[in-house]
Formats: C-alpha cells, structure tokens, sequence
C-alpha cells in the first residue's frame, strides 16, 4: 500500500487543480455580461466558485497531511 499511497495523492491533487482550471474557464467564458445588472451575480458566483476552490484546495491538502502522519505509524 505504501508505494499506491504517492500515486493517489498525486491523482488527488491533479484532479483538484484540473476542476479549478475548469471552474475558472468557465467563469472566464460567463464573464462577459451584456449589461450592467448581471454584475452583483457574477460576483456571487465568482466568490462561490472560489470557496468551492479553496475548500477542495485545503481538503486535499488536510487529506494528504493525515495520511503522511498515519503512514508513520504503519
């Protein structure tokens, strides 16, 4: 299990940095308002989509700390 244990958190972590990559072309296709009145929903939509980045960003990162600590113990 100790040489699979590399191997899934790299998957991890590239799945996470690939779903951002996607949420932020997908913000940047929805960026371009024809009026003026869409701008305080873009920004929501602009804060969402970047929590949800974050919060997967820390998760993985909180997933990858205990699983390195726990592998001390095996």
């Amino acid at each position: 299990m100790s040489k699979l244990f590399p191997r899934a958190v790299g998957h991890r972590v590239v799945a996470g940095l690939n779903s951002a990559a996607l949420t932020f072309a997908v913000f940047l296709r929805g960026a371009d308002v024809r009026d003026d009145r869409g701008s305080d929903s873009t920004e929501k939509a602009f804060m969402t989509i970047l929590a949800i980045t974050l919060g997967t960003a820390v998760t993985v990162a909180a997933v990858a700390f205990v699983a390195t600590k726990t592998a001390l113990f095996k």
